[in-house]
């Protein structure tokens, strides 16, 4: 009776132990490829200072930074953060604030402090395109450029003059590089 019960269970051990599945291979843009450690680290951490919201009918989650100005009086960009989990990948996306001056397509100038100026634009709001115009943005900011952006009436006028509206894009996009883990993509690349 020992005997039985010790081979049912050395049968029951053996079926049960499969080899590990390999995981599923990332078949998406590595651009937008965010790991799950840095993943939990924005859930868990950086979190807190979003409202996250959910797109409905999808599993992807919207994340807008808490500190945001809601104004109409001046130009805003606000970034956002989408979380697909689901596909493991972040975008980036903007979005304009109530301001009714706002040119089309969007239009920034970023004028350096030795006078020369780079004009930035996106005329076609995708996940790739936005990226770039954030990160050129981004880094505008971060070289203390001054920028201002263009209006109806062909005038440009300063956005990003007030340090909230500045300090609430610089943080998300800083998050967002974490999230997609820019810094472990960039060493690979070298």
């Amino acid at each position: 009776m020992k005997r039985i019960i010790f081979l049912l269970f050395c049968f029951s051990f053996f079926t049960q132990c499969q080899p590990n599945e390999k995981p599923k291979a990332f078949t998406g843009d590595r651009q937008f490829q965010a790991n799950d450690p840095s993943r939990l680290y924005f859930k868990n951490i950086r979190s807190i200072a979003y409202y996250r919201t959910r797109k409905p009918h999808s599993k992807i989650d919207i994340y807008k930074f808490r500190k945001l100005d809601m104004t109409d009086k001046r130009p805003i960009l606000y970034p956002m953060i989408l979380d697909n989990w689901m596909d493991e990948e972040a975008y980036i996306f903007l979005e304009k604030n109530a301001y009714s001056k706002f040119g089309d397509p969007l239009t920034i100038k970023a004028t350096a402090q030795d006078s020369t100026e780079n004009i930035l634009t996106i005329d076609v709001f995708n996940k790739k395109n936005q990226y770039t115009f954030a990160e050129q943005v981004f880094e505008a900011l971060q070289s203390k450029q001054d920028l201002s952006v263009l209006t109806k009436d062909s005038s440009y006028i300063p956005i990003f003059a007030n340090y909230k509206d500045k300090s609430a894009f610089v943080i998300t996009m800083k998050d967002y590089y974490r999230l997609i883990d820019l810094d472990r993509k960039e060493k690979k690349r070298s």
